[in-house]
């Protein structure tokens, strides 16, 4: 039984191996404000686990978003921790529930130092769907760039900061 009085199994296929953690997983956290004007910009993140508790982070940018948030955005906003699930299980009122680490791949932690969670299994993404969502944004900012000769500049910077964000989700490279 977890800390949780909720029953849970172990769920960690065999073929996870080496395959599963090419692409990690991600949990949703809100961006809820700009702390640092430090290159590349620091942000507080928060994350609402599946007791109530609020865990709060504080990042770099590009490590939760592709947005680059800057301290003139609009906050809070949408944002994403790579992390790793370590098991799955239902609990006893129904819910599907989630237990993720955020030390694989980025070690990103809360100020409290915490780096594993329980979460609904909806607050889970598989990063695999965002790299697709990016790759649709940043052709279509290519496309329009195409057709719109005085955005073409901005669109074209924006599509490669978006393949840049890809390139980071795929091989974790922005540390």
């Amino acid at each position: 039984m977890s800390e949780m009085g909720i029953f849970r199994q172990s769920w960690r296929p065999a073929e996870w191996s080496v395959a599963y953690n090419s692409i990690f997983m991600q949990v949703r956290v809100q961006i809820v404000r700009y702390v640092e004007d430090y290159f590349p910009g620091i942000v507080e993140c928060e994350l609402l686990d599946a007791a109530g508790r609020l865990h709060t982070f504080v990042e770099k940018c590009p490590v939760v978003s592709d947005k680059w948030p800057g301290p003139e955005d609009k906050y809070p906003m949408n944002g994403i921790i790579r992390c790793e699930i370590l098991e799955r299980w239902h609990g006893p009122d129904g819910r599907d529930l989630v237990r993720v680490t955020t030390e694989q791949p980025d070690y990103v932690e809360t100020k409290d130092g915490m780096m594993e969670f329980v979460v609904l299994s909806s607050q889970v993404i598989s990063a695999e769907e965002t790299i697709a969502e990016t790759e649709r944004e940043a052709q279509d900012c290519e496309d329009r760039a195409e057709s719109d000769p005085v955005q073409a500049d901005k669109l074209l910077r924006r599509a490669a900061s978006l393949r840049q964000w890809i390139a980071c989700l795929k091989h974790g490279h922005w540390r």
